[in-house]
């Protein structure tokens, strides 16, 4: 190819690159905006080791109302909701935030069959720890780890399985839960992962294997 014709050919990629009949997708990224913000803010992770061998780690988003709320807005961003599929998926979150305290879980274990959160006798308690209160899981069901899934959540890993914990609703109001120090806490015979919601997170785990960042 002559010169002149790999200058023209640069060239026309980068107005393609440009070109506003191509833009960035998704719209807005993942890590962009209002979703982005309260997920962060929301989310803690913790890791299990044994000695230094790495048993277990788990990421997990709290879904108060205002994340729930603001998941609604970002699908509805993503999927081209009409106003009324917004409204009707608005009111839905507001009743399954009445009805108790929920979180989404990543979680990853050395030994696969120790990930069993949703078995029916699985091998970890899992239990939201409110001063002397437990708040313990009454249901745990797996959710597929597909294009929404990770896009909602990009810290889960190829490895992890994605699971939705239920809890009963906690005896303060939801929006005192959140002003609240709290620990959600997976124990087992391996050991105990602790995800301490009793400080704000200044930084989010947001990769795969992210170490948890500081306060």
């Amino acid at each position: 190819m002559s010169a002149r014709r790999t200058v023209v050919a640069l060239a026309a990629l980068g107005a393609l690159a440009g070109c506003p009949l191509h833009p960035k997708s998704p719209v807005p990224l993942s890590r962009e905006g209002e979703w982005a913000a309260v997920r962060d803010a929301a989310t803690r992770r913790a890791v299990l080791y044994d000695g230094l061998k790495h048993r277990a780690t788990v990421t997990a988003t709290h879904l108060s109302l205002p994340v729930r709320e603001a998941r609604a807005r970002r699908l509805a961003e993503w999927l081209g909701w009409t106003a009324q599929e917004l409204d009707d998926r608005l009111a839905a979150e507001r009743v399954e935030a009445r009805a108790g305290e929920e979180f989404v879980l990543a979680f990853y274990t050395a030994d696969t069959r120790a990930n069993d959160l949703d078995a029916p006798r699985s091998v970890w308690r899992i239990a939201l720890k409110l001063g002397a209160t437990d708040l313990v899981a009454t249901r745990v069901t797996s959710i597929d780890s597909d294009a929404t899934t990770a896009g909602l959540f990009p810290y889960v890993g190829p490895f992890d399985v994605v699971y939705r914990v239920f809890l009963p609703r906690a005896p303060e109001a939801l929006e005192a839960l959140e002003a609240s120090p709290y620990v959600l806490q997976l124990a087992s015979a391996l050991g105990k992962l602790e995800l301490d919601y009793r400080e704000p997170r200044t930084r989010a785990a947001e990769t795969p294997w992210q170490p948890v960042p500081p306060y």
